[in-house]
């Protein structure tokens, strides 16, 4: 019997180092390198649900965390206490304090040098935010869907204080495709306008947290009607989760006051830039031609145009 457990917990350990736990073959325990942000946010995706859910919470709120206790961490993250540290044991860190003292090191200290370079901790997550949207994976899916929105008809939609990016999206994308529809902000018009998309369309979804009610709806009723639906959120928790087809997500990292959504909006510039490399020729000739009608009808403010237009004259209907 303590032959197999030995053979047994032999085995885990091996395979620990196999899959990468500990980021490196090494077989002296004391010589393993203490896991840090980074190594929890590679590992999140692997982590059972509801410590997903703490651990998305940890890397969105990262510089709150040295300050919070166990109790006030897991009411934040809607978890329990008992799953915050299953969580810090999974990730295989000595102790809560330990976690703490990383996160401290990764979002407080390391800003000091980075502030004396003139960079502000403003600057500072920013930065996090970005690295966090161009790792290697997430650049294959942008891609993914990016393709996917140049070749279908594409039904854009986003609530409340979403509707911000699936607006700016809908109107990048109208500059070259003509088969690209926002969708209103009101439910009931929502409604009436997605009862128009066929099978064959996409419903791309824009909802971070707090969730909107009304993009659950409407991602239920696309998935209903067969539309596929692309979900862009914030955390594999999200409502949308179960309902899209395609899921993508995306850190919103916490500032004093509120939450940057800075890496949405260059998610959606990536979309946009990629899919126009996509069709190069005739996104150029979409474009100049977008540019043209808008600069026919005074679109753009020039010094010498005049703010506001002279109302027709009686000559001019001679």
């Amino acid at each position: 019997y303590h032959l197999q457990q030995l053979l047994s917990q032999t085995l885990w350990y091996i395979c620990s180092l196999r899959w990468g736990l500990f980021g490196g073959f090494d077989t002296n325990v004391s010589h393993l390198p203490v896991m840090n942000v980074h190594a929890l946010k590679a590992r999140i995706d692997s982590l059972p649900r509801t410590q997903q859910i703490v651990g998305r919470y940890l890397l969105r709120h990262g510089s709150d965390i040295p300050f919070l206790s166990v109790r006030e961490l897991s009411s934040r993250a809607g978890a329990t206490p008992s799953t915050v540290m299953r969580l810090v044991k999974s990730c295989r860190f000595e102790g809560y304090k330990a976690l703490q003292e990383s996160f401290k090191t990764h979002f407080i200290n390391n800003a000091s040098p980075r502030l004396l370079n003139s960079e502000t901790e403003h600057e500072q997550t920013f930065r996090l935010a970005l690295d966090s949207l161009f790792s290697v994976g997430q650049v294959e899916q942008l891609d993914r869907i990016a393709r996917l929105i140049f070749q279908s008809p594409c039904h854009v939609a986003g609530f409340r204080s979403a509707y911000s990016l699936s607006h700016y999206l809908a109107y990048l994308l109208n500059m070259i495709q003509h088969n690209v529809f926002l969708v209103p902000n009101s439910e009931s018009a929502a409604f009436d306008h997605l009862m128009l998309a066929k099978p064959d369309h996409l419903l791309l979804i824009f909802s971070t947290s707090p969730y909107a009610s009304q993009s659950v709806k409407i991602a239920t009723m696309a998935r209903e009607s067969g539309v596929r639906v692309i979900a862009i959120t914030d955390s594999a928790d999200s409502p949308l989760s179960d309902l899209a087809n395609e899921l993508m997500l995306v850190d919103q990292v916490s500032m004093n006051y509120i939450s940057t959504r800075i890496s949405f909006f260059a998610l959606i510039e990536y979309l946009v830039e990629t899919g126009c490399s996509l069709q190069d020729r005739k996104s150029r000739k979409e474009l100049k031609l977008f540019q043209h009608h808008i600069e026919q009808f005074s679109g753009y403010w020039a010094p010498n145009s005049k703010a506001f237009p002279q109302p027709p004259q009686a000559e001019d209907f001679k």
